[in-house]
């Protein structure tokens, strides 16, 4: 699961749960959160909402993972046409 220790707060681990909620453990506290930082349950009732975006950010496996857009490749045609 994705993980990641608060930049400015390295005892603050946010990690995404099976539920694809942000669990932020700091000690011995804990609080969970939805990915856009809102507290759900736990003592931690604070979590920093770009981080949990971060966290939450995972991207669909079944997903082609790029836009579409046009094809890039030039058609040749024949020094005839």
């Amino acid at each position: 699961m994705p993980s990641m220790t608060h930049p400015f707060d390295p005892e603050a681990l946010y990690v995404l749960d099976e539920d694809g909620n942000i669990r932020v453990t700091r000690g011995n506290s804990y609080g969970v959160f939805t990915n856009e930082g809102v507290h759900l349950s736990g003592d931690l009732k604070q979590a920093d909402p770009q981080l949990c975006v971060w966290i939450g950010n995972v991207p669909d496996p079944n997903a082609t993972g790029r836009p579409g857009r046009p094809s890039m490749v030039a058609s040749k045609q024949s020094a005839e046409d």
